[in-house]
Protein backbone atom coordinates (compact mmCIF):
# COMPACT_ATOMS: atom_id res chain seq x y z
CA UNK A 1 0.00 0.00 0.00
CA UNK A 2 2.70 2.43 0.56
CA UNK A 3 3.64 2.45 -3.39
CA UNK A 4 -0.33 3.19 -3.99
CA UNK A 5 0.10 6.50 -1.80
CA UNK A 6 2.51 8.11 -3.85
CA UNK A 7 0.55 7.69 -7.07
CA UNK A 8 -2.39 9.05 -5.73
CA UNK A 9 -0.41 12.41 -4.82
CA UNK A 10 0.77 12.86 -7.65
CA UNK A 11 -2.12 12.46 -9.79
CA UNK A 12 -3.93 14.81 -7.12
CA UNK A 13 -0.66 17.25 -7.82
CA UNK A 14 -1.44 16.76 -11.69
CA UNK A 15 -4.93 17.33 -11.65
CA UNK A 16 -4.42 20.26 -9.13
CA UNK A 17 -1.94 21.97 -11.62
CA UNK A 18 -4.23 21.05 -14.66
CA UNK A 19 -7.24 22.98 -12.55
CA UNK A 20 -4.81 25.89 -12.32
CA UNK A 21 -3.22 26.07 -15.87
CA UNK A 22 -6.46 26.04 -17.30
CA UNK A 23 -7.97 28.91 -15.28
CA UNK A 24 -4.98 31.12 -16.08
CA UNK A 25 -5.67 30.26 -19.15
CA UNK A 26 -9.88 31.41 -19.26
CA UNK A 27 -7.98 34.55 -16.88
CA UNK A 28 -5.70 35.55 -19.61
CA UNK A 29 -8.72 35.02 -22.63
CA UNK A 30 -11.44 37.06 -20.38
CA UNK A 31 -8.22 39.72 -20.16
CA UNK A 32 -8.11 39.61 -23.56
CA UNK A 33 -11.38 40.33 -24.31
CA UNK A 34 -11.48 43.14 -21.72
CA UNK A 35 -8.44 44.78 -23.11
CA UNK A 36 -10.05 44.68 -26.91
CA UNK A 37 -13.67 46.24 -26.14
CA UNK A 38 -11.54 48.78 -24.37
CA UNK A 39 -9.51 49.89 -26.95
CA UNK A 40 -13.07 49.74 -29.27
CA UNK A 41 -14.31 51.93 -26.93
CA UNK A 42 -11.02 54.47 -26.75
CA UNK A 43 -11.27 54.11 -30.27
CA UNK A 44 -15.16 54.69 -30.84
CA UNK A 45 -15.14 57.67 -28.68
CA UNK A 46 -11.91 59.35 -30.14
CA UNK A 47 -14.44 58.96 -33.35
CA UNK A 48 -17.41 60.70 -32.09
CA UNK A 49 -15.21 63.58 -30.84
CA UNK A 50 -13.48 63.90 -34.53
CA UNK A 51 -17.55 63.71 -35.80
CA UNK A 52 -18.09 66.33 -33.50
CA UNK A 53 -15.56 68.61 -34.43
CA UNK A 54 -15.67 68.53 -37.50
CA UNK A 55 -19.66 69.24 -37.64
CA UNK A 56 -18.67 72.17 -35.53
CA UNK A 57 -16.53 73.83 -38.08
CA UNK A 58 -19.18 73.49 -40.88
CA UNK A 59 -21.82 74.79 -39.03
CA UNK A 60 -19.59 77.48 -38.33
CA UNK A 61 -18.64 78.02 -42.04
CA UNK A 62 -22.82 77.64 -42.93
CA UNK A 63 -23.23 80.07 -40.46
CA UNK A 64 -20.72 83.04 -41.87
CA UNK A 65 -21.50 82.10 -45.33
CA UNK A 66 -25.43 82.30 -44.88
CA UNK A 67 -24.58 85.85 -42.42
CA UNK A 68 -22.60 86.99 -45.48
CA UNK A 69 -25.65 85.80 -48.10
CA UNK A 70 -28.13 88.33 -45.29
CA UNK A 71 -26.54 90.84 -44.68
CA UNK A 72 -23.07 91.28 -47.02
CA UNK A 73 -23.03 93.24 -50.22
CA UNK A 74 -22.57 90.41 -52.53
CA UNK A 75 -25.35 88.66 -51.26
CA UNK A 76 -28.70 87.95 -53.63
CA UNK A 77 -29.71 91.16 -55.39
CA UNK A 78 -32.31 93.26 -53.60
CA UNK A 79 -35.30 94.25 -55.81
CA UNK A 80 -35.51 97.79 -56.64
CA UNK A 81 -37.48 100.21 -54.42
CA UNK A 82 -41.08 100.34 -54.37
CA UNK A 83 -42.44 103.63 -56.39
CA UNK A 84 -45.56 104.69 -54.55
CA UNK A 85 -47.91 107.53 -55.87
CA UNK A 86 -48.72 110.54 -54.74
CA UNK A 87 -52.45 110.13 -54.83
CA UNK A 88 -54.35 106.84 -55.40
CA UNK A 89 -56.44 106.70 -58.82
CA UNK A 90 -60.09 105.63 -58.15
CA UNK A 91 -61.99 104.20 -61.33
CA UNK A 92 -65.17 105.21 -61.71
Amino acid sequence: MASEAPNDIDRAAIAEHARRTAEQAALRNVRRTLDEIEESEIARRAMLRKVLVVCAILAAIGAWLVWGLMFGDRGMPKPPPLKVPDKIQQKQ
